[in-house]
């Protein structure tokens, strides 16, 4: 295989997505293009029938088509076609910076023992960047702990050795789905963590899977899925504290939009998981009149 990166970028090419995508790109192709293969999977019937067009003439890229519109399903399509020693994911509405590559590949080529190399980056929010991980040296300390606290993973910043990390590694839940890889990572293979930046991940940006409602839903879900890894008993511990807040969170959302019948069922879900006793105060907010007159409408009629 090319000592080089293929960079899997999933993407819709939709109105609001497609500038976004060419902004990825050029960073993918400015001062990097030697050592980088885009491969763009657009993924999806609601593409700009030009950009797919222009997308499918390029030399410089490869474009791969799914009519499905399942980001998941995308990224293991990329993953398939690999054919690069490293292969790497990038958001259609991030961006590479400049020398991030060459210093990904650098940091692997001295040590073989590495199976996936996860980078720094930079959070952009209203126009300013913040670091993404505060504490480099103590996430490379301990991945599983750290991972509890909050998710070192982020799709533009790892790069994976295509040999060692196979499209198992892609296969997890809908929500959460990077959290699970890395958890997965964590326990089976050798990771390195390296504080340079190597992205700029672009927050709120249009059409953004995992501020939607039903991403949201399926994180209880997501954790179970963790659990059934078989992690260690203080990361089983935390993961079900996880589950029983996830369920809680869901609950508040539904009750603040008015949904008092699921803001119950989830309610009642979290207080029956072996962490939700926490929760129990919340009670009083779903037996105001109005939320009890939701459930017991919602009741009759089931009979």
């Amino acid at each position: 295989m090319k000592r080089s990166i293929s960079v899997i970028v999933p993407t819709t090419v939709s109105l609001e997505r497609a500038p976004l995508l060419w902004r990825a790109l050029r960073s993918l192709q400015e001062h990097q293009h030697h050592v980088i293969v885009p491969i763009v999977v657009v993924n999806g019937t609601r593409y700009l029938p030009e950009v797919l067009e222009s997308l499918r003439l390029r030399q410089d890229i490869r474009c791969l088509y799914l009519e499905e519109g399942n980001h998941t399903e995308a990224r293991l399509a990329g993953r398939k076609a690999v054919d690069t020693e490293f292969f790497a994911f990038l958001g259609d509405d991030d961006e590479y910076l400049p020398g991030a590559a060459p210093r990904q590949l650098d940091a692997v080529a001295r040590d073989p023992s590495v199976d996936a190399l996860i980078t720094n980056g930079y959070r952009n929010e209203s126009g300013q960047d913040v670091l993404q991980l505060a504490d480099v040296p103590n996430v490379q300390r301990d991945p599983l702990r750290a991972l509890m606290d909050s998710s070192w993973l982020h799709s533009a910043g790892a790069l994976f050795r295509s040999e060692r990390i196979s499209s198992d590694y892609l296969q997890g839940p809908p929500a959460m789905e990077l959290t699970y890889m890395a958890l997965k990572l964590a326990l089976t293979r050798t990771l390195k963590f390296l504080d340079v930046p190597t992205y700029r991940w672009y927050r709120g940006t249009p059409e953004s899977l995992s501020a939607t409602k039903e991403y949201r839903g399926g994180e209880p879900e997501a954790i179970s899925e963790m659990l059934k890894l078989n992690p260690p008993a203080a990361i089983k511990r935390r993961l079900r504290r996880k589950y029983a807040a996830s369920l809680h969170c869901l609950s508040d959302m539904e009750r603040q939009d008015g949904s008092y019948w699921a803001a119950w069922r989830y309610h009642l879900r979290s207080l029956a998981s072996p962490y939700g006793f926490p929760y129990l105060p919340y009670t009083r907010h779903l037996l105001r009149p109005q939320a009890v007159g939701d459930a017991l409408r919602r009741i009759a009629a089931l009979n």
